[in-house]
């Protein structure tokens, strides 16, 4: 590690003058770091004896303080780069400490320390943090206990550890900006008991929908591609609404599984169904079935559909022709 940020964040803010950014920050000693002391004291001699300074001396200097990076959140960082967080966060982080939590703002936000995450903690409403890329564990702790929904579409990744604090949330989460996450990940997000928004991963293993097999409330995989049959299999007992319109091709198997899932089940990308699959998901599934972008349907299939009792949506091509069997 090259260099080592302590932030003295939990401190009481009521201590430090209005004007102070709240950010108390301390390199610890790295090569790259006694190198800008070295350049620095040579220029310092330099003055001392009279003695011009070098245009070597200062640009020796100045590439010594480029190199220099530190630890932050996770992710190795030039001091620039932290400057321009800070630079632009700084405000909004004053007003949050003032009480002032406006939603336009905090979209704005493009980080926040374990501090401005204490407030959001006894916070009430939503609080939409799509701006925000990285979440720390310390972070994530101090949001969970926030008193509505909470908007973490920036995320591109999540530590487990985060994951299975961010867990305790009793709220809708919305974590669409994942990709992938870790079996480990998904078993903490299991024990989530609310909604959650996954929708943009594109696979999902055998054991992480065996994790979600446990979890009760409506869950978004809207983005995968594909599902085993045994991934399809644990699904089914998801207790909640569970959408899988990403999904272009169900096996009969898969949709014999499904079909036992006991809330609405939505398969809009799917643009045809074998007959099997149409029987299985028409005649055992007991809650609201979408399906959008079906195109294609053999008359038994059709037929299968119509008889129906519970709810099902389908385009109007098709629900046409549903009506012929049903009169």
């Amino acid at each position: 590690m090259l260099g080592q940020i302590n932030e003295n964040l939990l401190e009481d803010t009521n201590k430090r003058p209005e004007t102070e950014s709240g950010i108390g920050l301390e390199i610890a000693p790295s090569p790259e770091l006694i190198k800008l002391s070295e350049s620095i004291g040579a220029i310092n001699d330099a003055i001392d004896h009279d003695k011009p300074v070098k245009l070597s001396q200062l640009q020796q200097m100045e590439e010594a303080v480029k190199k220099i990076t530190v630890n932050f959140d996770g992710e190795e960082r030039t001091l620039e780069e932290v400057k321009n967080i800070f630079e632009k966060n700084a405000k909004i982080w004053e007003e949050i400490r003032k009480g002032e939590i406006i939603d336009d703002h905090i979209r704005r936000l493009t980080h926040i320390t374990p501090e401005i995450a204490k407030y959001f903690s006894h916070h009430q409403g939503p609080l939409y943090l799509e701006g925000l890329t990285f979440l720390s564990d310390q972070v994530a702790k101090h949001l969970s206990s926030c008193q509505g929904n909470l908007y973490l579409m920036g995320l591109t990744s999540l530590s487990d550890q985060a994951a299975e604090y961010i867990s305790f949330h009793k709220g809708f989460i919305n974590l669409s900006g994942l990709f992938s996450i870790s079996d480990k990940t998904a078993e903490h997000l299991s024990n989530h008991n609310g909604e959650l928004g996954l929708r943009s991963l594109k696979s999902l293993s055998d054991q992480a929908a065996e994790y979600f097999s446990h979890h009760q409330g409506n869950l978004d995989l809207s983005g995968l591609n594909s599902l085993s049959e045994q991934a399809a299999k644990h699904l089914s007992f998801n207790r909640g609404n569970l959408d899988l319109s990403g999904l272009t091709f169900l096996s009969d198997q898969a949709a014999k599984h499904l079909s036992g899932h006991k809330d609405t089940l939505l398969l809009h990308g799917l643009t045809s169904l074998s007959d099997k699959a149409a029987g299985y998901l028409s005649n055992n599934h007991k809650g609201f079935l979408g399906f959008n972008g079906l195109i294609s349907l053999s008359n038994k299939a059709i037929r299968y559909l119509a008889i129906r009792e519970k709810e099902i949506h389908v385009p109007g091509g098709i629900e046409n022709k549903m009506k012929k069997f049903k009169k």
